[in-house]
């Protein structure tokens, strides 16, 4: 399967639609072939009895003709209405450039085109590698539900056969992909407790991401179709995650400080002019800008490879002495950022001191130099949103090169 395409078609015709042209040909020839000779039999033996016969039999087959092309234009009608959701889907699939956008833009059309009651999709994060597992119901009164599943259901050997079967029997003629699918529908007929189901894998590099599963009442048996319209749409979701998950890829790498693997000032800024708006009244948020001392001399000294074991090492530290809520970035050269998300003067000062006292603590040696490591720290924190982030990380920078005057290796707060 070519990853890269983009969904340009439509699915092909159905098998029921194929078995209905010759069914429509046919009544028509014989219809028309009847009327010719009950035609003719009257001209010839207008009394005969028989004609009446053919008469009646003529009304039936031309009533059964009627009746067959009413179905058929309600059938062309449910697929011409199929076909418009399918076309909405690759045009939303086509356009989105994000996975859960494209989960969101596509799951209600399918549910749709499918005709089915409910549709899940679930697709691994990049990120930690769960399952984000969505669903959408044609009730009104289920509402659309998210979960998730763990990383394990994506390996076959942890598939586990329903009640009454034998592993061997799950196993038997399927392949991996759809093995994991199929462990997937079973997770999620029961988190969501549904009945009769159908699993297509989805696929990405040549690896199984996740699966689509469709839903209906039970009893209700799936037919060819939707076997065929459900592999379809899990190729079609599949190369558009394909497409999400590069570019969310390249997207991250992009954010990313190579050296430190710390967030870099794009997404630090980035994420500042998300962070500001949404702040209510009275939420407290602080900042903190470190610079390594004499870091310039260092390098001049040691040369740029010792200096990038530094930075390393500064940016470990600082990463593991914030805590989870706050975001450290590498700002530029030798200086650093924090955001501490709810955090007083007191909390802030206390994270700032800790940075420093651990950067102190690394030991020089180890990185090939003589003299310890120390940095400077500003400090600035704004107990309400009335104060933007921009101008605390100003206020921090400025506490830092006081910091820097009264002596270096300190914790200086913005007045």
């Amino acid at each position: 399967m070519d990853l890269t395409a983009t969904p340009t078609s439509a699915p092909p015709e159905t098998a029921e639609q194929a078995r209905l042209r010759p069914v429509r040909a046919a009544l028509v020839i014989g219809f028309m072939l009847l009327t010719a000779s009950v035609l003719l039999t009257l001209a010839q033996h207008p009394t005969d009895g028989l004609h009446t016969i053919q008469t009646v039999a003529l009304a039936v087959v031309a009533g059964a003709l009627v009746v067959e092309f009413a179905i058929g234009r309600r059938v062309d009608e449910a697929r011409r209405a199929r076909d418009a959701g399918l076309t909405r889907m690759l045009q939303r699939l086509s356009r989105s450039a994000n996975s859960e956008t494209i989960v969101q833009a596509i799951v209600e059309d399918l549910r749709r085109a499918a005709g089915v009651d409910h549709v899940v999709i679930s697709r691994q994060r990049p990120s930690d590698g769960m399952l984000d597992t969505t669903l959408v119901s044609g009730s009104p009164e289920r509402r659309q539900s998210t979960t998730t599943l763990s990383p394990d259901v994506l390996d076959p050997a942890n598939a586990k056969p329903e009640a009454g079967r034998s592993r061997a029997s799950l196993l038997r003629g399927r392949r991996p992909e759809q093995v994991v699918a199929e462990e997937i529908c079973r997770r999620v007929r029961a988190a969501y407790g549904l009945s009769a189901t159908l699993a297509a894998p989805l696929m990405v590099d040549d690896r199984v991401v996740g699966a689509i599963v469709l839903s209906r009442r039970a009893g209700a048996e799936w037919s060819s179709a939707d076997r065929r319209l459900l592999h379809w749409a899990a190729e079609e979701l599949s190369v558009a995650l394909a497409r999400a998950y590069r570019m969310e890829a390249a997207e991250t790498l992009a954010n990313i400080d190579p050296l430190t693997g710390l967030p870099n000032r794009r997404y630090l800024e980035e994420m500042v002019a998300v962070v500001g708006p949404r702040r209510r009244a009275g939420d407290s948020i602080g900042v903190l800008m470190v610079d390594i001392d004499h870091f310039k001399r260092l390098n001049d000294r040691y040369g740029h490879t010792t200096g990038d074991r530094v930075l390393r090492a500064v940016g470990e530290r600082i990463s593991a002495a914030v805590r989870t809520s706050d975001t450290p970035a590498r700002y530029g050269g030798e200086e650093f950022a924090v955001v501490l998300r709810r955090a007083n003067r007191e909390q802030a000062l206390e994270v700032a001191e800790r940075i420093r006292q651990m950067i102190g603590a690394v030991d020089a040696a180890s990185l090939g130099i003589a003299d310890p490591i120390s940095v400077s720290v500003g400090v600035a924190v704004a107990d309400s949103a009335e104060v933007d982030v921009q101008s605390l990380l100003q206020a921090a920078d400025g506490a830092l090169y006081r910091a820097k005057r009264e002596g270096r290796n300190r914790v200086v707060l913005a007045g």
